[in-house]
């Protein structure tokens, strides 16, 4: 009887979360998870945490941003004709 070592899995898992967040996290998972159950559950960990990172990053800069305050004075800028745009043509 012998036993086979352990197939090592690629590092290269762990951007698959990076790149796509829990959707990248919960694909790796279900790819991983009969195989290597902790580098699974860690790609699965790393997505859920940086799709948290984003979102605390995007809400704080929402926060913290002047731009919202352009919108509440001036209105949108489609609504405007204040950006006409004229093309002219030299000829020679």
């Amino acid at each position: 009887m012998s036993t086979q070592p352990p197939k090592i899995r690629s590092n290269w898992w762990y951007t698959l979360p990076i790149f796509l967040g829990v959707i990248g996290g919960v694909i790796a998972w279900f790819a991983l998870k009969s195989y290597d159950r902790k580098l699974a559950k860690n790609c699965l960990i790393l997505g859920i945490v940086f799709v948290l990172v984003e979102t605390l990053i995007f809400v704080t800069f929402l926060m913290y941003s002047d731009n919202l305050n352009i919108i509440a004075e001036y209105g949108a800028i489609s609504k405007t004709d204040d950006f006409d745009i004229q093309f002219k043509f030299n000829t020679p």
